[in-house]
């Protein structure tokens, strides 16, 4: 159909469609996915490796079934892909021996677009934990007099290290705590600690807390400095730890 549009330029798509239609009538082609995308992507393209590799990210955004493993590479795509996709990505040129810089950049984006369909899942259930944890602190604090309001932090920066400012009663007094939530709904369960939140933790060892919550059951395990300090890495020489992974069962006995 691109090449249809490129030969009569002034023609529009639903007209070259119905001039398709009419001529091979007797195809069984479908045209309405292919103008679909046309619409979408305009049929007006640089080259035709840029109109093959436009409409292919137009497709990607279906999440069609190939998009899951092309993060692995061009081989486990290929193998993944029908005849058709395959030629459309050839066309693109996908599987050049010697692909252009464009052409690893159309690669990148779309293995960024895998990645972050498949960390959504795990971005959703952090939030859902974040809540479980502020309707928690919320209740905890609505009793304690003086309280401030409980913030939830993380919706409005990420890098503070924690992600939910509380309260903690001291001698009749509330003082700050800090909630880092982590959640885990596989076996055995496992959290994340990064250098930055550790680092808060460290700066504020009285305050600072971890919600961990077990998301098959809903369960809430809280985990202050104390618990954490002996399971964490230590830095050796020039080299700085980035992130742990703490087993739940060695450091609370689950």
């Amino acid at each position: 159909m691109s090449r249809q549009l490129a030969a009569v330029p002034l023609e529009s798509l639903v007209t070259a469609v119905a001039r398709l239609k009419a001529s091979y009538a007797t195809a069984g082609l479908d045209y309405a996915p292919v103008q679909a995308i046309l619409e979408a992507v305009g049929p007006a393209k640089d080259s035709v490796y840029a109109a093959y590799q436009a409409m292919i990210e137009s497709e990607a955004t279906l999440r069609p079934a190939w998009l899951s493993v092309l993060p692995r590479g061009r081989r486990a795509l290929r193998d993944a892909l029908t005849a058709d996709a395959g030629e459309c990505f050839r066309r693109a040129g996908a599987f050049d021996d010697q692909p252009a810089v464009e052409v690893v950049a159309f690669l990148d984006r779309l293995a960024n677009l895998a990645r972050a369909q498949a960390n959504l899942p795990l971005v959703e259930s952090g939030r859902h934990a974040e809540r479980l944890s502020f309707e928690y602190e919320l209740a905890l604090c609505a009793d304690m007099p003086g309280a401030p309001i409980v913030e939830w932090v993380a919706l409005d920066d990420n890098s503070a290290g924690y992600d939910i400012l509380s309260s903690r009663l001291v001698e009749g007094h509330p003082l700050p705590k800090l909630v880092e939530v982590k959640s885990c709904r596989e076996r055995p369960l496992r959290l994340i600690i990064t250098r930055n939140e550790w680092d808060t933790a460290c700066r504020h060892p009285e305050a600072y807390v971890v919600h961990f919550w077990d998301l098959s059951a809903e369960r809430l395990h809280e985990l202050s400095w104390g618990d954490l300090q002996p399971h964490m890495p230590v830095d050796q020489g020039d080299a700085r730890w980035d992130s742990a992974t703490l087993s739940l069962k060695r450091l609370h006995g689950i």
